[in-house]
């Protein structure tokens, strides 16, 4: 409980403001907001946000998760808080509070939308309209969330950390639906959210209709063209994807950064002051939290903090660069409404004056295939196709969205480098196992004559449930019979006499499904027999050494459950494997992009490895449980470790220099770009295995000489070994070579490193 505290004191909590280190406990602010932006203590903000959702990781990583948010440049996190984590059963909390988005609906891929299945067994209860029973709940749900933040004394005004808090949660993309109940509804949940005196706004995303003085807020991959619905609201974005959520017999989504950067720059550059990342930690759903139907359990989304905590690289770095250079101008966005400038076809500028001759500026190019040369202020800019330049003082480009100097990790997943990864494999001999008998067992069955829903059966405390029929061939009756059947679940197996006969599922967007099969009768008496299979297996197995996370290979196996020391990491669906089409090897950030613009891994599983957390585990022998449903190879499980990291950065003479080079009322104070290595906190730079200044050619991971080669190893050696971090400027002066060598070529240097505890 002591942990808890600290993190809601420390970090989340509805929205959580970060100054220079954690919140100032104990300082009161006043929060209030005009068209502009939130105004914190009597001065408008320009603020950051990242999404990071509490039950999606554990306790011991919170600080660290929060230090990497803060380091990116987030002066706020939101997350959401989940009612049927903390009230599973009516009356019976579960330790555990915390506050940001309340909703109560949360939707966020979480198990029934973050609504405790008690609620669905409430006589006459209808969901998020005018019904009185549901309106009851959700009223006594809200006030002791509230007077939870209030007794604790976070909220803003009493010194706490909360600036915002949410209430309901993208209603209006289902509000039609519900008639007049449904703007009935919306003003009650308003008004009761005021009444309850948080002395903090109120927003509602998604809500077109959301009364005064509640802020109605944008949801989407783009929000630049978003008005609130007032003349005296700000413009605020309550979720930016970073990225998409992973499904199970799908492909991987990602986004890349330069569109994601592309779109902040847009919406602060046309007037918006508060954004936030959905994802910037994912995390994992553990147990059955994963929403429906068949989200996966990794819940990483592509975020800057990748699902095991580690930082994903360019996105993490370009999108700090991107957070300096807007923060360069905050003085400018919240002084003056922008001035619009139309420079070419697809091509414009907004401007914000602090006075006459004293501006900041973005210049935007949002065709999605041709580059432009602008004329500005006199001079002349280059801008990339789809990309942004930030100018904070109307002269200086700091920053373009499309321009990515930050350091690359080499390959798409924490553990992909084989290099880096410890792996244990859990030899066959080390499992016991059991098969389940199929059919109805137990004193908890029950006999009916129509099919009972699985939902109002289990009250949603398993996957599963068995379905056991009786069928009577009298002599000289067909054998052969056409089995039906249509499931609005999401999967099921079918058995005949015992034996497996089929299997249907669906997917993500359509999870309904149907088996049509002939199957074969004996004359007598036949059982029909549905459910999911469940073979149980349990070994032992020894923690590695180290103190960072774990993954379970799975891949191996079909479809099923897995429990660590009782812990319950999640579901896994090995056998589902993704079209093998729809995937490209280079996704181009040019154009609008959506869920399925960006793919990888087709072909394969959804998921294959699980994260286990460091503190599931301890020194000796540890208990891994599977319940596999389909069948697998269990001799093929392995445990990885990761013990090392391989990044790398290529940055040419072309490319600006940082952001944090450039100094108010001093301008760049160093012309020169840089090479920035930097590892994960504990790690060290171990080894440079590649340094060439010239044209070097090649991608992060394989980069080798090119026809114009400097060898400047020992250089960057003596700067990087050893270090945390380091910086290298790409100049010949500093690398120590002939400025005439390789004339009228652009030169770049690569560099590849090695990390290691």
């Amino acid at each position: 409980m002591g942990m808890l505290k600290n993190f809601i004191a420390c970090v989340l909590l509805v929205v959580l403001f970060l100054q220079n280190s954690c919140f100032e406990a104990g300082l009161s602010a006043n929060v209030t907001y005009d068209h502009r932006a939130l105004v914190i203590d009597g001065k408008r903000r320009v603020l950051q946000s990242g999404s990071i959702h509490y039950p999606r990781s554990t306790p011991e990583v919170w600080p660290e998760l929060i230090r990497k948010s803060k380091e990116g440049g987030l002066e706020v996190i939101e997350t959401y808080v989940f009612w049927n984590y903390h009230e599973p059963i009516r009356g019976q909390e579960a330790g555990l509070f915390l506050h940001l988005r309340i909703g109560p609906y949360a939707c966020a891929e979480w198990n029934y939308g973050g609504f405790p299945v008690w609620l669905h067994f409430i006589p006459g209860i209808q969901f998020r309209t005018t019904n009185n029973p549901f309106k009851e709940e959700m009223k006594r749900f809200l006030a002791k969330i509230i007077d939870l933040m209030k007794q604790e004394n976070l909220f803003a005004s009493q010194g706490g950390p909360i600036i915002l808090a949410q209430v309901e949660n993208e209603y209006g993309n289902v509000e039609w639906a519900y008639g007049v109940g449904g703007e009935l509804y919306v003003k009650w949940a308003a008004d009761t959210a005021v009444n309850l005196n948080t002395s903090v706004p109120w927003v509602m995303c998604q809500q077109e209709d959301a009364p005064d003085p509640i802020i109605n807020t944008c949801n989407g991959f783009y929000c630049d063209g978003f008005t609130p619905n007032s003349p005296s609201k700000p413009i605020m974005w309550t979720e930016n994807y970073s990225g998409w959520f992973l499904s199970f017999g799908y492909a991987v989504p990602f986004r890349p950064v330069e569109d994601l950067a592309f779109a902040v720059a847009r919406f602060f550059e046309t007037g918006g002051t508060f954004q936030n990342y959905y994802m910037y930690f994912g995390g994992t759903n553990f147990g059955r939290t994963a929403g429906g139907p068949l989200v996966a359990t990794s819940y990483d989304y592509d975020a800057p903090i990748d699902e095991y905590g580690f930082i994903r690289q360019p996105k993490w770095g370009h999108l700090r660069e991107l957070h300096k250079a807007i923060k360069l101008c905050e003085e400018y966005l919240i002084s003056s409404d922008p001035t619009h400038q139309k420079l070419g076809a697809k091509l414009e500028a907004h401007i914000y004056h602090k006075s006459s001759n004293d501006c900041a500026a973005f210049l935007a190019n949002y065709d999605s295939s041709s580059d432009a040369n602008v004329t500005f202020n006199g001079n002349v800019y280059f801008l990339p196709a789809w990309s942004v330049s930030i100018l904070p003082d109307c002269k200086n480009v700091v920053f373009n969205t499309a321009k990515v100097i930050s350091q690359r990790n080499n390959g798409d997943h924490p553990f992909a480098q084989q290099k880096n990864v410890n792996e244990l494999l859990l030899a066959s001999s080390a499992f016991s196992w059991y098969e389940e008998k199929v059919g109805i067992s137990g004193n908890r069955s029950f006999v009916r004559p129509d099919l009972a829903e699985q939902i109002n059966t289990t009250k949603d405390t398993s996957d599963y449930l068995w379905y056991t029929a009786s069928i009577h061939v009298m002599p000289g009756q067909g054998k052969e019979v056409f089995l039906n059947i249509e499931s609005l679940g999401h999967a099921a197996l079918v058995f005949v006499n015992k034996k497996l006969v089929a299997f249907g599922y669906g997917n993500h967007d359509f999870a309904n499904f149907l088996i049509n099969k002939k199957i074969e009768l004996n004359e007598g008496i036949n059982t029909l027999d549905i459910l999911s299979m469940m073979v149980g297996l349990q070994t032992t197995f020894l923690a590695p050494e180290g103190k960072g996370p774990l993954a379970l290979n799975l891949a191996s196996m079909g479809k099923g459950q897995a429990w660590v020391n009782g812990q319950s990491i999640g579901r896994y669906w090995s056998a589902y494997l993704a079209p093998s089409t729809g995937c490209t090897k280079k996704c181009d950030y040019r154009g609008s992009y959506d869920a399925s613009k960006c793919q990888k891994h087709c072909g394969q599983p959804a998921q294959t490895l699980y994260h286990i957390p460091r503190t599931w585990v301890h020194p000796g022998e540890n208990l891994l449980v599977i319940h596999e449903e389909l069948g697998g190879d269990p001799s093929k499980i392995s445990l990885l470790t990761k013990t090392g990291q391989h990044i790398c950065s290529f940055v040419s003479e072309a490319d600006p220099p940082p952001v944090d080079s450039w100094k108010p009322n001093l301008g760049v104070v160093s012309s020169s770009p840089q090479v920035r290595l930097a590892c994960e906190r504990g790690w060290h730079i171990a080894a440079i295995n590649f340094a060439s200044y010239g044209i070097p050619e090649g991608n992060c991971g394989s980069f080798r000489p090119g026809a114009c080669h400097m060898d400047v190893l020992p250089i960057v050696q003596k700067a990087c070994v050893g270090q945390i971090e380091c910086s290298i400027p790409v100049s010949s002066a500093y690398l120590g070579v002939s400025a005439g060598a390789c004339p009228g070529l652009l030169k770049a240097l690569a560099v590849e490193a090695h990390c290691s505890i």
